[in-house]
C-alpha cells in the first residue's frame, strides 16, 4: 500500500512539474523582426497602455457574452439563455439564425471612438470575426456576414470599416 501510495506521489509530482514546462514561454526560439517599419510600429504599440478591446455581434440582441455559449466546454463561465438553452442543438441553430435578425440600426462608431478618447484610450482592437464565424465584414467567402443581414442595405454596413474609420479619426491605434 506505501509503495502504491508512493508511486501516485511521484506521479503526480511529475505531472505538475510537466504543466509548469509548458505554462513558460521559450523565448530563445523567437525571432525579432527586423523590417524597420514593424519595428516602428511595434515601439508605438509599446507607449499606449490602455485601450478598448471591443467584441461585437448577433450575439448582443440575446445579451451574452460573445459566442462562448456556444462552446460546451465554457458551461461553467458563461450561461446560455433564451428558449433552447437546455438543448445545445437547437441552441446553436437558433443562435445561427441571428443573422437574419441583427440589424443595429442605432449603431454610432462615433460615439464609441469619443467616449473611449474621453476615457483616456489610446487604441481599440475590434473582433471582426469572432469563432462563431460571422464576420462583421463584407467577405465573398462566406454569407455568414453583416452584408447578409438586414442591416446590409444600410449605408454603413461594412461594420469594420466603419469603426476603424470612427476610431482613426479620433486619432487612435487601430488593431
Amino acid at each position: 500500500m506505501k509503495k502504491s501510495l508512493f508511486s501516485i506521489g511521484i506521479a503526480l509530482l511529475s505531472l505538475t512539474a510537466l504543466a509548469q514546462q509548458h505554462s513558460e514561454q521559450n523565448h530563445s526560439k523567437y525571432i525579432a523582426p527586423s523590417d524597420p517599419q514593424v519595428k516602428t510600429k511595434l515601439a508605438q504599440w509599446q507607449n499606449v497602455k490602455f485601450g478598448l478591446l471591443m467584441h461585437w455581434g448577433t450575439y448582443s440582441q440575446w445579451g451574452i457574452v460573445e459566442s462562448w455559449s456556444l462552446c460546451p466546454e465554457d458551461e461553467g463561465w458563461c450561461e446560455r439563455r433564451g428558449p433552447y438553452k437546455d438543448n445545445w442543438y437547437e441552441y446553436k441553430k437558433a443562435y445561427e439564425r441571428l443573422q437574419y435578425t441583427f440589424n443595429p440600426t442605432q449603431f454610432a462608431p462615433e460615439k464609441w471612438a469619443t467616449a473611449a478618447k474621453n476615457a483616456g484610450m489610446k487604441y481599440v482592437v475590434f473582433t471582426t470575426k469572432h469563432h462563431d464565424g460571422f464576420c462583421m465584414f463584407d467577405s465573398k467567402y462566406t454569407d455568414y456576414k453583416i452584408t447578409k443581414s438586414p442591416f446590409s442595405t444600410n449605408p454603413r454596413s461594412n461594420v469594420a470599416k466603419e469603426v476603424f474609420g470612427a476610431f482613426r479619426n479620433e486619432g487612435f491605434m487601430v488593431g
